[in-house]
């Protein structure tokens, strides 16, 4: 199994996920000039993609999902709450195909098995694990705290994709309304690199053959801050970098 992020920060969020015989869209808030050349840097077509999936409604998320279902019917998969949001926030065209994901159980999309875990946002949002090729992947952005079940669910990955958002010393000069910066710093906002590590930490991750760090404000932190806070946190000689804000990042090692 193999991932890369296509765009990671508040301008837009967008990971591809894949093994041998499946490939999925984890969220799609890239604009649509970007979509396929930000695909062709990768070596992938929309006509590649078996699914989009979903964590939230948010417009980073969600804003090229009409465009993309566009150039390539596929399902949409989330919880039944974020569908219902994003059915009356987004402007499709027709009707997509969405199909609910269930609570207590994996769902089989080709050959990935997904699991998804609520997280703690400002609308209905959800993270998720995959498993694949013997391996598993786990994916957690735009939550205000780590659950307990999310630390448990995420102790055995092989691959981490996790928020890694703001510096709060940074945000004592940040030109963002003081009502922004409460709501990002508050248990329905963003984790920090502090709030990262820390759940870093909780999790062990003895095996882990990477960790990103996504979803960066690129006016409140700074990747060198991020991977410094995160790297306290984890075993030495665990694989640690940072998602690129505004274009494609490296395949995870095969």
């Amino acid at each position: 199994m193999r991932f890369c992020t296509l765009s990671s920060c508040s301008y837009a969020n967008s990971i591809v996920i894949r093994d041998q015989k499946t490939c999925i869209l984890v969220d799609c808030g890239l604009r649509k000039r970007d979509i396929k050349p930000f695909l062709d840097r990768v070596g992938l077509t929309p006509g590649d993609l078996d699914a989009v999936l979903i964590t939230h409604c948010h417009i980073d998320h969600v804003y090229g999902l009409k465009y993309i279902l566009i150039e390539r019917k596929i399902p949409v998969y989330s919880s039944s709450p974020v569908l219902k949001q994003l059915c009356a926030r987004v402007p499709f065209s027709g009707q997509p195909e969405f199909r609910v994901l269930p609570s207590l159980a994996p769902e089989n999309i080709g050959t990935l098995t997904v699991n998804y875990f609520a997280l703690s946002h400002d609308v209905e949002t959800i993270g998720f694990t995959f498993s694949g090729d013997g391996e598993k992947l786990g994916l957690i952005t735009d939550t205000g705290f780590v659950p307990d079940y999310c630390l448990e669910a995420l102790k055995s990955v092989d691959y981490l994709y996790i928020e890694s958002n703001h510096d709060p010393e940074m945000y004592k000069h940040s030109r963002k309304p003081p009502h922004i910066v409460r709501r990002n710093l508050g248990v329905t906002g963003h984790l920090s690199n502090e709030q990262c590590g820390q759940a870093l930490r909780s999790m062990g991750l003895s095996k882990c053959k990477l960790v990103v760090l996504g979803h960066l404000s690129e006016e409140d932190n700074e990747p060198r801050r991020a991977i410094t806070c995160a790297r306290q946190f984890l075993p030495p000689g665990t694989p640690l970098l940072c998602a690129p804000p505004r274009t494609p990042g490296p395949w995870s090692p095969p």
